[in-house]
Parts: structure tokens; sequence; C-alpha cells
């Protein structure tokens, strides 16, 4: 049986502080809200404002590829996605070259033109694809976009239930609705009539508390009563990220490096502004977390300080995001950055 580092429930209003430390000293801090949840929406590890109302960002790509999961599951005489493309419409990727070529077969199974995405187009996020694609390409294409693995979901979705593609990514389309559909029943939220807003890659993303984002993610994590279908669903993406987890992020990427590490036992998905999901499914448990002012390196440190607190060790591949040193440009180490009130 796995042993909590803290006693839980751990629920305090002071939100998780993250120390940017040079020499010892810190420079500067940044506030986590955390909210680790049960598949009723007990709070397990409450932290700050763990209830306040977020933006998940890309970090509900997991949940959104549900719909299309379940459709594919129940239809006959269609082309089966391969395990690493099932883990590319849940991605937030560098744009390399196996990603962009994975989004234009897995497109092509179901006869769709990479023309159709409308996720726009920019270069690969991690830096050696980046030099390949300036020298090789003028522009960049919509396939190196971030999102175009989930926008390929969407458009075979919208495609499989209509027949077009047309104005798939519109927030009233038929396949829009079978997410949103989707993401209330797992959150228990009322998310049509919260604020709801287009996400960069212009898709619909909505706002709810914390606390129901984390319970989605603990029924993810079959932490729940739902359909044989929705569970054969929720596993099957489980199964996929942590088959292919290069698919879900790429090279030099926290998702890539702890889905890897953890395998079928943790599922993590990063979103914009600091913001990071978690799925425990030893545990059946849901983690939502949100740095208050939308910083990458305090979500990846949140993440690992709840990891290590439900548990779990950190391997060596998976230090440098949960517990990074900071470096300068000749390579000496001059800092760190840590936790300010979470002992572990």
């Amino acid at each position: 049986m796995r042993q909590p580092r803290i006693s839980l429930p751990h629920i305090t209003a002071e939100p998780l502080h993250v120390l940017i430390n040079r020499n010892g000293v810190a420079e500067s801090a940044h506030d986590v809200d955390i909210a680790l949840c049960d598949g009723e929406g007990q709070v397990i590890l409450g932290m700050g404002s763990y209830e306040a109302d977020i933006f998940p960002r890309s970090a509900m790509k997991p949940l959104q590829a549900i719909a299309l999961m379940e459709y594919l599951n129940q239809a006959d005489a269609l082309p089966d996605l391969s395990s690493a493309e099932v883990a590319l419409i849940c991605a937030s990727h560098n744009g390399e070259l196996q990603h962009s070529e994975s989004v234009v077969n897995l497109l092509k199974k179901f006869e769709i033109s990479p023309d159709a995405l409308i996720c726009g187009a920019h270069w690969s996020l991690e830096q050696s694809s980046l030099i390949e694609q300036v020298r090789r390409l003028d522009v960049p294409n919509k396939t190196h976009n971030n999102c175009s693995g989930k926008h390929a979901g969407m458009l075979i979705l919208a495609k499989l239930m209509t027949g077009t593609t047309d104005k798939y990514a519109e927030i009233t389309h038929v396949a829009q609705q079978r997410i949103l559909g989707v993401l209330e029943a797992m959150t228990g939220a009322d998310l049509w009539s919260n604020t709801k807003a287009i996400d960069g890659c212009g898709a619909p993303v909505y706002r709810a508390p914390l606390g129901n984002w984390a319970r989605a993610f603990a029924l993810f994590a079959q932490g729940g009563q739902q359909s044989a279908d929705r569970d054969a669903a929720c596993q099957r993406l489980r199964e996929s990220i942590a088959a292919h987890p290069f698919m879900i992020a790429g090279q030099n990427r926290a998702c890539t490096a702890v889905n890897s590490a953890y395998a079928e036992a943790i599922t993590v998905k990063v979103g914009a502004e600091g913001v990071y999901s978690a799925a425990f499914h030893e545990l059946h448990l849901g983690l939502m977390l949100k740095v208050r002012d939308g910083h990458k390196r305090a979500a990846e440190v949140a993440l690992g300080a709840v990891i290590r607190a439900l548990g779990y060790d950190v391997p060596e591949d998976v230090r440098p995001y949960f517990q990074p040193d900071i470096y300068n440009w000749a390579g000496a180490k001059v800092g760190d950055i840590t936790l300010g009130n979470l002992a572990l």
C-alpha cells in the first residue's frame, strides 16, 4: 500500500508557495491553487483557492478526446486509430516531424485534408526541430501547431457525425456539443452557463472550479460510476498515452517525461497559463492545479509536489522538472526552485 508523505486530507486556504532561489535566498515566488479530489468531488488535498473558477486550457484535452473514443467504439466499419494516434489527439506537441506527419496520416484515414484545420500555424516548439523547419520551409503549416492533434480528432468527430467538417470548431456544432456533454457529465458543472471562451487554437474552452475539473480526472481514473463505454474510452486513452508519451508532447517536455516515468499509474497533461491536470489511476483520484501568475515552471514543480505528497518517488529523468536547479549560461549552478510551505 502506497503511503502518502503528508497527512490526508490536507486542506488549507494558503496556496502552495513555489520559491525561485538564488544562492539560497528567495528571489521570486509563485502561488499555486491545488485541488485533488475523488470521483464524488471530495477534496483530498486542497491548497489556496481550490474552488476558484479557471479555464483549464489544454489540460482538459484527454477529457475532450473521450467523445471521439466513445463514438468510434459505438460505430461499425470505421477506420481504427492506433494507440499513437489516440495519444496524439490529447497532445500539446512540439510540432516535430513525427507529430506533424502523424496528423497528416490520421486525417488521411478519414479523407480529411490538413487544410481543414483552423488551429493556425506556428514553428516547432522544440529548438532543433524549429531550426530544421526554418531551413527547409518558407512558413510553418497548421500540422505544426501544438493543438493539431486535438483538432484532427475534432475534425474526425465532426465528419462522422455530419458528413462534413464545416465549422467543426464552433461551439454550437454538434461535435462540440457532444464534447461539451462529456465535460459537463465528468465535471458535474453547468459549463454552458459559465463564462465560455476561445482557446489559442480556436477551439472552445470552458470555465469551472478547480475541484470540478479534479473530479473529472478522478472519474477519468475510474474513481466513480460511469457507463461501460465511458470507462472503456478512458482506459484506452490512459493506455495510449502511457504507451506513446512522446506523442503527447515531444522532446524536452515534462508531459513526455512524466507520462513515460509513471506509465499507466499516472496520466498528466499541461495547460497554458500555469495549469496541470493529472489522473492517479491506482488511487482513483484527480488533480487540477493553477499557478496564479500563469508561469509553467511553478506548475511543473507543483505537480511534482502533489505526486511526491501521494507517496510516489521521483525518477531521475523527471527530477529536472519537479526539483529543478537553476544554471547560468556558463553551466554553473546558481540557484534552485523549492517548495515554501509543503514539507515532503
